[in-house]
């Protein structure tokens, strides 16, 4: 234990990354840990790739505050520095009676969160969307889509510029709480070795629940331990991403996810999905006997001219969720540990959507808390 960081960040996820594009400076050592053989292999490149309003979140909760706040940092860096995205827009339709109620709800709940919205009539539906078939509807014109890959891409490069070094295929495999910070032991290529920081940084992502175990925290009574939720995709031939302008979402039934979903990259290539199940181990193989299911979810009701002989299996990705009482929303984890008696320890727990979208702005929460704590 010869070394000595001023701070490591653990995982080089978009939440990672973007922390240590921020954090980096001249005089400041800073190092990000990777256990995989490059960045954003997990969370962070298997999902909608959708900059998220802030509809769905509680107010003033993190979730609702830093997606607002994200998504507009992330269309500024995304024109400023040339990185794909679309600001198309989303429409969540209802397709019976019972879901327009619903609709109002959320409807109600991304205005309370101060988000742009619009409440569509029946002749602006077919306007905006000809092929689309609901009973009520409500635009989200902030909405978007982002290429995440050259988003991370970004924040490792501003990083790396701003002196922050990388180690992939580096695994930590225990943290020690001693004067001063931390010991953090890992494991790489070259066997074992450990190092000292004065503050740790944890963006584990599905693993999160894990180090902060390992730096001892009780994951069952903080209420942080994760589960694994594989969502899978489907592509849809047949040139029907022609016949839809812009992302179309179901009315959000349960509280796994917010249902399946017509989703595109920036390149406009249409995939339906995700369908959520939870798993006991990380296999991004998709299953194709669940199609059924793809076919009876509500937004197939909402586009009736994608046939069945359009969907072909595509990719899958696994979210790490806490889980409420009753399934209930439960808020991104985003805390100094002070309390827990690990002054320099900042975990970052349960950080599914919409982290991605919320990533700029969670990257200047963490720096202004780092910057109390170095400062202290």
């Amino acid at each position: 234990m010869s070394y000595q960081a001023d701070v490591v960040i653990v995982g080089a996820g978009v939440v990672g990354l973007a922390i240590a594009s921020e954090v980096a400076r001249e005089g400041r050592e800073v190092y990000l840990l990777e256990k995989n053989e490059t960045f954003g292999q997990e969370q962070s490149s298997r999902n909608s790739e959708v900059i998220h309003a802030g509809i769905y979140y509680e107010r003033d909760s993190l979730k609702a505050k830093l997606c607002l706040e994200g998504g507009s940092l992330l269309y500024q860096l995304c024109e400023k520095n040339g990185i794909a995205y679309r600001k198309c827009g989303k429409i969540i339709v209802a397709t019976n009676d019972v879901e327009a109620e619903e609709l109002e709800k959320l409807y109600r709940r991304g205005r309370d969160n101060g988000v742009p919205l619009k409440m569509l009539s029946r002749r602006e539906m077919g306007q905006l969307e000809p092929n689309m078939r609901g009973v009520a509807a409500f635009l989200s014109p902030t909405t978007g889509i982002v290429d995440s890959y050259a988003l991370m891409r970004y924040f490792l490069g501003k990083a790396r510029g701003n002196g922050a070094q990388i180690a992939y295929k580096t695994k930590v495999i225990g943290i020690e709480k001693v004067l001063g910070g931390y010991e953090v032991i890992v494991e790489d290529l070259s066997g074992g070795f450990s190092f000292m920081t004065r503050v740790l940084i944890n963006c584990a992502g599905l693993y999160s629940d894990q180090v902060a175990e390992m730096a001892g925290i009780n994951i069952d009574e903080a209420n942080y331990k994760l589960h694994w939720c594989k969502g899978e995709y489907y592509s849809v031939s047949g040139g029907k991403n022609k016949l839809i302008n812009r992302l179309l979402y179901p009315v959000p039934v349960g509280t796994i996810s917010v249902g399946v979903h017509i989703c595109f990259d920036v390149n406009w290539r249409m995939r339906l999905g995700p369908l959520f199940y939870y798993v006991n181990e990380i296999s991004y193989q998709v299953d194709d006997s669940r199609k059924e299911a793809f076919l009876e979810s509500s937004i197939m009701k909402a586009v009736p001219f994608i046939e069945p002989s359009d969907l072909e299996p595509e990719t899958s990705g696994i979210m790490a969720k806490r889980l409420g009482a009753e399934g209930g929303f439960l808020d991104f984890i985003i805390r100094h540990e002070h309390d827990h008696g690990l002054p320099g320890f900042i975990n970052l727990v349960g950080m599914e959507s919409p982290a991605l979208t919320s990533s700029p702005a969670i990257a200047r929460y963490i720096s202004h808390l780092l910057d109390e704590i170095l400062e202290s």
